[in-house]
């Protein structure tokens, strides 16, 4: 199936009302119903559809639209028109006019649009174990001739640029954003790519693409489906290696493991739901000492049944406690800047700060000096006034998400464990 434009006529000017449709009802039927046009693993159920492009920031690219088209200089005008125009395109028939139909007068809200792009959702499980939250959420392939590695396959990759090229203009200026004919040519020339690498797949006539199900793990002990995303798999043997190697002489961490004295933290503000947000995140001894026994090579606890997720990755440079310790220092405040957006996203809204107390995130993907990183976080104590809240935060725990560490299954490590 080769997209074209819908009913071979141009792209209609997009809707000028600033409403953004319905996050939960987002998806538009055609598209919905194209689950149903593949045979899916009974462990997927009935499917769900994955964005890569967080729907809000592509909703912030959204808001955008409506402005540049209306542009009285014709270079900007010119240039966002082309990007509308190639965004209704990659629509297909089908999408396009169903979003258009949605939108008042026929004229097809931008937010929707992209949101309802094909290439821009991945067919995946429901419900699956790892949440990126607003983070960029790919689909990836063995690298050629390097299994254990992997990549972004050559979709995800353009639109990773399509995103980076926006955060970068968004943040421009002093964070008021410079939204000028150059972001509409290099947002047009990232998405075409993107569909020529999607249309090099054969549909049949379909409106999603084939689901990748190689990048995804199904454990069977916790019912959970997880990406494999970037993070390397070496084999049993070469992982048997890695756990000889790293445990040879290591130290006793046992002193820490009920500890609540502070080992690390970090104080970050932002601004949440129009308020003024001041977040302290704090690592005990004994959440430095959780890392350690279930995200490094030197103190993995293989006799701990409890393991929650169907991949375990891990730090394979931290070697001591204050290795984890040090490490702690140095995420927390990229994560602690992840927390107030993620809190920003999900409950920024609330009439009560105090609604955020015990509220966790556990989000993936993140972003955080160059790593990517899992993280799970608790919110403690809320305090300070309702303009300018005082929010305390734990991290429970934190793992590599990315290239960084290698990822071992829980049938691969149960391999290793009976090895070493």
């Amino acid at each position: 199936m080769t997209t074209s434009p819908a009913a071979g006529r141009p792209a209609p000017p997009p809707s000028s009302a600033r409403e953004i449709p319905d996050k939960t009802k987002w998806a538009v039927k055609p598209l919905n119903d194209g689950k149903q046009a593949y045979a899916l693993p009974a462990e997927w159920k009935t499917g769900a559809l994955h964005h890569k492009i967080s729907k809000e920031r592509l909703s912030s690219i959204a808001e955008q639209v409506t402005p540049s088209w209306n542009s009285k200089n014709s270079q900007l005008q010119g240039a966002a028109r082309a990007f509308w125009n190639l965004c209704w395109a990659v629509a297909g028939e089908d999408v396009a006019e169903a979003v258009a139909m949605a939108g008042p007068g026929g004229s097809p809200n931008p937010h929707r649009l992209l949101w309802n792009l094909p290439l821009m959702v991945s067919l995946g499980p429901q419900s699956p174990a790892n949440d990126p939250g607003m983070n960029f959420d790919p689909d990836t392939e063995p690298v050629p001739g390097a299994p254990n590695i992997r990549r972004l396959e050559a979709v995800s990759l353009a639109l990773k640029e399509l995103e980076t090229a926006w955060l970068a203009a968004a943040e421009a200026d002093g964070g008021r954003g410079v939204y000028d004919a150059a972001l509409w040519t290099t947002l047009h020339r990232h998405l075409r790519t993107a569909h020529t690498a999607a249309e090099r797949v054969d549909r049949d006539e379909r409106v999603l693409y084939p689901p990748l199900r190689e990048q995804w793990v199904y454990d069977s002990k916790t019912k959970q489906n997880l990406r494999k995303g970037l993070t390397p798999f070496p084999t049993p043997e070469q992982g048997r290696r890695l756990f000889a190697e790293a445990r040879a002489n290591a130290p006793s961490i046992a002193a820490y493991a009920d500890s609540a004295t502070a080992a690390a933290a970090a104080t970050v503000r932002a601004t949440v739901g129009g308020r003024q947000v001041t977040l302290t995140l704090t690592a005990a001894e004994q959440n430095v000492h959780h890392v350690c026994v279930r995200h490094t090579l030197t103190f993995f606890d293989f006799t701990d049944a409890s393991r929650p997720r169907p991949i375990n990755t891990f730090w394979p440079d931290v070697r001591t406690f204050a290795d984890a310790t040090a490490l702690a220092a140095t995420l927390l405040p990229g994560i602690g800047l992840s927390c107030l957006r993620e809190l920003d996203r999900s409950l920024g809204n609330v009439a009560k700060t105090a609604d955020w107390l015990d509220e966790v995130l556990e989000i993936s993907n993140e972003d955080v000096g160059g790593r990517l990183v899992f993280y799970n976080v608790q919110f403690t104590d809320v305090d300070g006034t309702d303009a300018a809240p005082v929010l305390q935060a734990v991290i429970e725990s934190f793992a590599p998400d990315g290239s960084d560490g290698p990822g071992f299954t829980r049938g691969d490590l149960d391999l290793i464990a009976a090895q070493l």
